[in-house]
């Protein structure tokens, strides 16, 4: 059993390394904590530094809202809390496109979207 739970702590603190903000202070995004009454989808590239200008759907059951990260790579959704995924739009040049539905915490909180790389 401890070494389940060593594995586990493994592999949740190397996919936090990986998600934004997870590369060398030089390029990491500083994302200001959740006032925790919206929802944020943050973007990054592989180096963890934060992805401007990316247009995100925002989607409950019933409707879609648009949003486009600023320049700490957010977008922010003022929505009632219940369930939601987040789709990436449209990326900017030089990045892959992302075809993931992101799902989203019931609470309000984040997500976390690591661009890659066009080819």
């Amino acid at each position: 059993m401890k070494k389940l739970i060593a594995v586990l702590v493994l592999c949740i603190s190397a996919a936090m390394l990986a998600s934004c903000g997870g590369g060398d202070s030089s390029t990491k995004a500083k994302v200001p904590e959740n006032p925790g009454n919206v929802y944020r989808v943050i973007t990054c590239d592989e180096s963890g530094a934060p992805v401007e200008g990316v247009a995100i759907q925002f989607c409950s059951d019933q409707m879609c809202q648009m949003g486009e990260t600023d320049a700490d790579g957010i977008a922010t959704f003022n929505s009632e809390e219940g369930v939601y995924t987040a789709h990436v739009y449209m990326v900017p040049e030089g990045y892959a496109d992302d075809e993931t539905e992101y799902p989203v915490p019931e609470k309000y909180g984040d997500v976390n979207i690591t661009l890659k790389a066009a080819n």
